[in-house]
């Protein structure tokens, strides 16, 4: 039975369950952008998701220390069985005000708002509407919305005008959400907001937006998409984000009214069957938020000098075609195509001191594997140089 069920978990895994050195060793050390393996050179990381350079910023360490001095390292119990702390709702205040809305909740992780709070939404005989490369949270949140019978419908990546015609088929005495995120993160492209925000409000469909990519990066003052766009915020918008990308911490938020937000702390089961965020990771991401607004500017501005910088030599070398881009985070697809052939190319560069992720299926489609590179303000110009020539060599020599 054991031999049974591994089979079908290895059908499902990424390399089809095969686990090289890419994928399961642990960093013994970080120094910037270099990490450090027990017994081995250290590597250039080319898969890192602190995009603006603030993982072990001063501040934000204090703020995690000054969090564990208060209230120690974990907490005791669900938010939902009166574990919140007042720095819980402290962070949630400062995300509902970054994100330009009324209301926050804390969640877990990523994964889990995603996952949770989506079928909390909506229910039976509701309408989601889902494109077609979300990521995979989202996938989870709208099978388990079927589940319990909501529509789900998904739409070509993308193209509001399906988006739309979708929208058309839906009952007006039903909640319609639209569900997408703001930066896909396997080609980095971005949602095309105006488009979308506009077929919502014609349809009053509620607009659910997944930053991870994008929170502190997109905008004049790193607000999101929105911002980037010039687009009002909708009164029916909702945002969700992690803590672990730009924001160095942990934990996720859905940020929306006051009103639902309050509702999902007892329906949405990551909030309410889920331990509560330590009060380190609260402290940490309250001390990020006010770095991105005291430093953001100039640290947004290396991270899209880097992005040139990378894109341009990707250019040159043929890794990155004229039709690919404009690249506006610092996630920059290589596109191989070949699953088994990405997953060498990646070992190759690790052996020589390069660590960037292939992405493969499940991850991408079959014959879609890229190496997903993500380049950040931490990034110094040799290392974005070393990491080009490397790649021009593997893609030569594999």
């Amino acid at each position: 039975m054991l031999a049974l069920v591994e089979s079908r978990v290895r059908s499902r895994s990424l390399g089809g369950g095969r686990t090289p050195a890419l994928w399961t060793r642990a960093i013994d050390a970080l120094d910037g952008m270099t990490l450090q393996y027990r017994d081995e050179p250290p590597q250039t990381a080319m898969t890192s998701y602190d995009y603006l350079g603030l993982l072990g910023h001063p501040a934000i360490d204090e703020g995690a220390k000054a969090a564990i001095e208060k209230y120690g390292t974990g907490g005791h119990g669900t938010a939902a069985a009166a574990a919140s702390l007042t720095s819980h709702r402290h962070l949630e205040e400062r995300l509902a005000a970054f994100t330009g809305h009324e209301g926050a909740i804390l969640l877990p992780s990523g994964f889990q708002t995603n996952a949770t709070a989506i079928p909390s939404l909506v229910g039976k005989g509701d309408w989601i509407f889902s494109d077609d490369l979300n990521h995979a949270s989202i996938v989870a949140g709208c099978s388990l919305a079927s589940a319990r019978g909501a529509h789900v419908r998904t739409f070509r990546h993308n193209d509001p005008a399906h988006v739309r015609s979708l929208l058309s088929e839906a009952p007006d005495d039903v909640v319609k959400l639209v569900v997408c995120d703001a930066v896909f993160s396997a080609d980095g492209d971005l949602l095309d907001l105006p488009a979308f925000d506009k077929a919502c409000r014609e349809h009053r469909a509620v607009l659910y937006l997944d930053e991870a990519h994008s929170l502190g990066v997109l905008g004049e003052t790193g607000k999101g998409l929105h911002e980037h766009f010039g687009v009002v915020r909708s009164p029916l918008g909702l945002t969700m984000a992690t803590l672990s990308k730009t924001v160095p911490s942990a934990g996720g938020f859905l940020a929306g009214p006051a009103s639902l937000t309050r509702l999902l702390r007892l329906a949405a089961s990551g909030h309410v069957f889920s331990a509560a965020l330590p009060a380190m990771a609260c402290g940490a991401a309250i001390a990020a938020l006010d770095v991105i607004e005291d430093e953001g500017a100039e640290r947004r501005e290396r991270l899209r000098s880097n992005i040139r910088h990378f894109v341009e030599g990707a250019r040159r070398i043929g890794l990155v075609t004229p039709e690919q881009g404009p690249y506006h985070t610092g996630i920059v697809p290589l596109l191989v195509g070949d699953d088994q052939r990405a997953m060498r190319i990646a070992e190759y560069c690790r052996r020589r001191g390069v660590m960037v992720v292939p992405f493969i299926w499940p991850a991408v489609a079959h014959d879609a594997a890229r190496l997903r590179v993500n380049v950040t303000a931490r990034h110094s110009t040799a290392q974005l140089d070393q990491a080009l020539s490397m790649f021009a060599a593997a893609f030569r020599e594999v």
